[in-house]
């Protein structure tokens, strides 16, 4: 939100880790107006003081914190001046089921605590949504003021130069090409895509299902594919770099985003979604959280268990046989978003929990 939120006349800074991978995000995405602070890597206490020293010098009316932990838990009496202290939840660690025994109970306090620490929270789910203004309550704390603000897309990305498309529209030319961008494991749907690339190809063999990402099944999800003789229908590119994204996003026919029907995954807010609605696409996904926010019953959903439903809508693209699902892109805009969060700052909108 940088970029709009400057455009509509707030200064805005950013406190960032000093690494190479901030650095080039931020001469990509940050305009001139953006004023950038970096902290070196050190310990929680480290990290923590050296923020707290820049917030002194920057002496900002509002701190926004995109998560909320020890390593961001500024001590208030420490900073010398009263900002407004805003803080973003985009998934609930409560409710992964990897984090068991203390993670799970620290993940319980940091979220009671965010509600007790905080002047306004965003939420990036409608489940957050509903989550944190029950939390509100059960502290006493009713004036709670929490926004429902999902993730956006990037202009910069549907505007980067297409460097790259020629040379792909080259290479997949006769196929229909489907882009999954994510973490590689079997929880994300990693299995459920490659076997239903393996049951599309029974009757529409002109796939290629290109795979962007890392994640521990990597390995072994290649192995799967080799095996079940896949590897001319699917492709491991792994890290895809910045430059490219625009390129592979204009060459896919649609795109794909699984989803289990779990509190992790209603509570989690999937960001490459916002990525690819502004290319008109095809998104395939699940009917559960954010997506059944933006498609409503519309949209073309799967069941990440079945990977047969997954295979239907692959078929029916390949032949053409898919209903346009109508869509205000505008709407999911970070320049939408940030008008919203504004009048809710400045309080035009009030939301209270």
């Amino acid at each position: 939100m940088a970029n709009p939120l400057a455009d509509l006349g707030w200064e805005v800074s950013i406190i960032a880790m000093d690494c190479a991978e901030n650095r080039e995000r931020v001469s990509i995405e940050c305009g001139p107006d953006i004023a950038v602070y970096y902290y070196k890597p050190a310990n929680m206490n480290g990290e923590v003081e050296q923020k707290i020293m820049l917030l002194k010098e920057i002496r900002p009316d509002y701190i926004y914190f995109c998560s909320f932990g020890f390593r961001n838990w500024i001590r208030k009496g420490a900073l010398g001046f009263n900002p407004q202290m805003v803080i973003e939840h985009s998934e609930l660690q409560s409710g992964i089921p990897d984090n068991k025994g203390l993670k799970k109970i620290m993940a319980h306090f940091i979220e009671s605590l965010s509600v007790v620490y905080a002047d306004k929270l965003i939420c990036a789910s409608r489940y957050l949504e509903t989550f944190y203004r029950k939390r509100s309550k059960q502290f006493m704390r009713r004036k709670m003021s929490v926004l429902y603000s999902p993730y956006a897309y990037n202009t910069e990305v549907i505007d980067a130069p297409k460097l790259h498309l020629d040379e792909l529209r080259a290479k997949y030319a006769g196929k229909t090409v489907l882009v999954y961008m994510g973490t590689m494991t079997r929880n994300y749907g990693l299995f459920t895509m490659i076997d239903a690339v393996r049951e599309a190809v029974k009757e529409t063999p002109s796939i290629k299902l290109l795979l962007l990402g890392r994640g521990r099944h990597l390995e072994e999800a290649k192995a799967y594919v080799t095996a079940n003789n896949l590897d001319a229908y699917i492709e491991f590119l792994g890290y895809a770099p910045e430059t490219m994204l625009s390129s592979y996003f204009e060459l896919a026919d649609a795109f794909i985003s699984p989803l289990n029907n779990t509190v992790q995954d209603w509570a989690r807010c999937p960001s490459k979604i916002y990525m690819y609605i502004p290319f008109h696409k095809p998104v395939f996904t699940c009917n559960i959280g954010e997506p059944k926010e933006i498609f409503g019953d519309e949209g073309y959903y799967f069941d990440n268990n079945q990977p047969g439903s997954l295979a239907d809508l692959i078929t029916g693209l390949v032949r053409q046989q898919l209903q346009r699902v109508p869509l205000d892109v505008t709407a999911h805009s970070w320049t939408t978003r940030s008008r919203e969060f504004s009048n809710w700052i400045l309080q035009k909108e009030p939301m209270y929990a």
